[in-house]
């Protein structure tokens, strides 16, 4: 819900600069955006999509989740319906001549960027927790292989449905492998990493409850780019408190900000006032771009042709993220990832840029270590 509403605010604002292009060219053509919640909903993503199609819509941007994005990627391949999303990152979706088309690089790098600041802050032993979904198990799996080339050791994987509301069978077993592993490695060799959406505030809340002692482990707990820059969490109400108690270093794709960022950010926050707009806000901005461009580029909007015509309009765009640049698999092509953790602010709690882990040399650089 918090990258939803942010994204939908990026996309309102790319649409007015599209069309303003169009209009200064002199071209009569305008662009309009439908925009349907599916709420992480399998079903409902696929329902919705198929009412897009019966509209004559042929490109769609989302969804934002893997396993939504594997749900209705047959329908779309079936259909010619060209699907951009801007944050489904799950190894298995990094399929060529699909209709899938991902402007974030897929976890294959997520994973490399995770294990390797685990080891480089001391870990020995990871306890990953993970969603229950083709986003969840992908990252798990590459941070759990590359961890273990570097020479940690899993202690356990433990996923979870992605409908759960009590975790307190997850917790149990969480705290069991903790005790047990830290006996073994020391307390300070040993990290939790947790691979999930917003339910991670109600896992915390949990934990505070029934096992206080893991919210403050000598380790933080490690986060992915599922939490990373996530405001509902923070809320001080809430989980916040407990989300800056364990600090939760979270991994997000990253690239350098430039001059047509920062005049973005400037209308973004007079749109939407205390919200950042991180990575995959800023992505859905440039996605409304690659689909207008690609249909013009295509002089149609079949589907068919736009597929064709979208990665060499993506390889030739440098957006508010940077260059678009795709693998044949039609995913961004990697680079650095940052590291955002919980802190104190205001009276209240905010992330703040903790390192940067860069792709090509596999170091991180840290401004403020975890």
């Amino acid at each position: 819900s918090n990258l939803g509403t942010r994204s939908k605010v990026a996309s309102q604002l790319a649409l007015e600069d599209v069309n303003a292009f169009l209009a200064s060219s002199g071209c009569n053509l305008k662009f309009d955006i439908k925009i349907s919640d599916y709420a992480l909903e399998n079903d409902r993503a696929l329902q919705q999509l198929q009412a897009l199609a019966a509209q004559g819509i042929t490109v769609v941007i989302g969804p934002f989740n893997s396993g939504s994005a594997q749900f209705i990627l047959s329908y779309a391949n079936s259909n010619h319906i060209v699907v951009l999303s801007p944050s489904s990152t799950s190894p298995a979706l990094a399929i060529a001549d699909d209709y899938l088309f991902r402007t974030a690089p897929n976890d294959a790098a997520q994973g490399l960027a995770d294990a390797r600041i685990m080891i480089d802050r001391g870990v020995k032993a990871a306890i990953i927790v993970n969603r229950h979904d083709t986003y969840g198990d992908g990252l798990a799996n590459a941070t759990a292989t590359r961890f273990t080339q570097l020479g940690g050791t899993v202690v356990d994987k433990i996923p979870y449905d992605t409908k759960t509301t009590d975790f307190t069978p997850i917790l149990t077993q969480i705290n069991s492998d903790w005790q047990t592993a830290s006996a073994q490695y020391g307390a300070d060799k040993v990290a939790i990493f947790v691979i999930a959406f917003q339910e991670i505030g109600t896992m915390l809340i949990q934990a505070n409850t029934s096992f206080p002692d893991l919210l403050n482990t000598p380790q933080p707990w490690y986060g992915s780019d599922g939490t990373a820059q996530n405001g509902v969490i923070i809320d001080a109400t809430t989980s916040g408190p407990y989300v800056e108690q364990v600090k939760l270093p979270s991994t997000i794709f990253f690239v350098a900000n430039n001059s047509r960022t920062i005049s973005f950010f400037d209308r973004y926050t007079a749109a939407l006032p205390g919200q950042a707009c991180e990575f995959y806000c800023l992505e859905v901005y440039n996605d409304v771009w690659l689909a207008a461009l690609s249909i013009l580029a295509a002089a149609n909007n079949d589907g068919t042709l736009v597929k064709g015509a979208l990665p060499t309009v993506a390889a030739n765009f440098y957006g508010v993220t940077g260059w678009e640049g795709l693998q044949d698999s039609g995913d961004r092509i990697p680079g650095s990832y940052q590291v955002w953790m919980v802190v104190p602010s205001g009276g209240g709690f905010t992330w703040a840029l903790a390192g940067t882990w860069d792709y090509n040399s596999d170091s991180v650089t840290w401004i403020t270590p975890p």
